[in-house]
């Protein structure tokens, strides 16, 4: 269970910074044009979720 919360975190983070690159970078604005922008602002926010999941999973297997 451990190490699937640390799988977990790291897809997350990976999922977080896909949402930086697309919203917060001049590349990633010019790919996700218009209401495709989303795609990243949405991706940013179900890594944030993510990511307290897999933190709440790691505090109970080490538990």
């Amino acid at each position: 269970m451990k190490t699937f919360a640390i799988i977990l975190a790291l897809v997350s983070i990976a999922g977080l910074m896909f949402g930086w690159w697309g919203i917060e970078t001049v590349a990633g604005r010019r790919h996700f044009d218009e209401m495709a922008g989303m795609i990243p602002f949405f991706a940013g926010i179900a890594s944030v979720a993510l990511l307290l999941v897999a933190a709440v999973l790691y505090y109970f297997a080490r538990r």
